[in-house]
């Protein structure tokens, strides 16, 4: 999978274009220092994303804009702070 096109949108989100699905816009907004995916829209229902296509989105985006090492760090903050 590969990060065709991201671009800004309004109230701080991302839209970003995948080529495993061309037709499907993934919007991403900012939690902390890391994007993650807020929606979805353009669904194909014969081939929906899997939670491991979700992850390499996030994955994709966070590295592209240079936010990896927050993304790769999210969980061992959120359990350290319990």
């Amino acid at each position: 999978m590969k990060l065709i096109h991201w671009a800004y949108t309004r109230k701080y989100q991302i839209k970003g274009i995948f080529d495993s699905f061309p037709t499907t816009v993934v919007l991403f907004r900012k939690i902390s220092d890391y994007y993650f995916i807020f929606s979805m829209s353009g669904l194909d229902e014969t081939f929906l994303p899997s939670r491991a296509d979700y992850v390499r989105m996030e994955y994709l985006l966070n590295k592209e804009l240079g936010t990896l090492q927050a993304y790769k760090h999210r969980r061992r903050r959120r359990m350290t702070a319990k």
